[in-house]
């Protein structure tokens, strides 16, 4: 690692630090428990709707992939 790096997280750990002391642990930690929480939330809802209706979800699955491909013959 080059002295700049090793700076740049020097300097990252002592605002996470001084930010813990001030808020909390609790407090910092919220915000990536509601990422991962939302991270495993949106791989269950597309389960869900495939079990739901598994034509209506093919259908918008096809159109997605449509549009991906019209994105990339864009370009």
């Amino acid at each position: 690692m080059t002295s700049a790096r090793l700076w740049s997280l020097g300097v990252f750990l002592v605002a996470l630090g001084i930010a813990a002391s001030v808020v909390g642990w609790d407090t910092l930690l919220w915000i990536p428990r509601c990422v991962m929480s939302w991270l495993t939330w949106l791989p269950a809802a597309v389960l869900d709707a495939w079990r739901a209706s598994p034509t209506t979800f093919g259908v918008i699955a096809v159109g997605l992939v449509l549009m991906l491909a019209a994105r990339f013959l864009r370009r």
